[in-house]
């Protein structure tokens, strides 16, 4: 889950045009970079606004990435949450990769409930130790929300309740940064784009000079 950086305005589409003109590795790199430059007003909104939480793994998640389309000859930014590759162990997932339930915190969710009868943590058996205490009921080690576990009678489904758009202070995190920011990432785009094309035309000067070829 992710805010794309692309807002159009009469002199941003110029500036694209001027883009045009120029290699596609050249164009790719240097719209890629300026991009980046202008969304990090965002992105630093965005680490604000995203709540801490008991674990503080969606917040440690935020990340601002740039992405470059040689054969194109274009760039993209994007701010949001890193998950980690798909098939990647439990044992191996990195804390600033654990950001699984921006989703949920961002569109809210219905009422929950297991396909089973018990909820955990951690999928994988052996990352805590569960204990049973003397009036029955069982707690984890460490406790949670690191590790947590509820169960219920067999063949009942474990209630896991629902979301509110935002969480708890109906401030989804994205949405409210775009709200926040949007005015200022206009102007540090036409800003950053304008500067990008500068910084290219002289990498091609520089080039012809070192070269005398284009």
């Amino acid at each position: 889950m992710s805010i794309e950086v692309d807002i159009e305005l009469p002199t941003l589409k110029e500036i694209k045009i001027a883009f045009r003109f120029l290699p596609n590795n050249i164009a790719a790199k240097h719209m890629a970079a300026a991009l980046g430059r202008a969304i990090d007003p965002a992105f630093k909104r965005l680490k604000k606004n995203t709540p801490r939480g008991p674990t503080g793994n969606l917040k440690r998640a935020v990340r601002k990435k740039t992405k470059k389309y040689v054969r194109s000859g274009a760039g993209v930014a994007l701010i949001g949450f890193a998950k980690p590759p798909r098939g990647t162990a439990v044992e191996d997932r990195k804390s600033n990769e654990l950001g699984y339930h921006a989703h949920f915190l961002e569109k809210g969710t219905k009422a929950r409930q297991t396909k089973g009868r018990l909820a955990s943590s951690f999928k994988s058996r052996g990352m805590f130790d569960i204990v049973r205490r003397k009036n029955g009921r069982l707690v984890t080690k460490p406790k949670p929300p690191k590790g947590f576990i509820k169960g219920t009678f067999s063949g009942q489904q474990v209630d896991l309740g629902r979301m509110p758009v935002g969480g708890k202070s109906g401030r989804p995190p994205l949405q409210t940064t775009y709200q926040e920011t949007k005015n200022e990432l206009k102007r540090e785009m036409q800003l950053q784009m304008s500067a990008g094309i500068e910084k290219a035309l002289m990498e091609m000067a520089g080039k012809f000079r070192a070269t005398g070829k284009r």
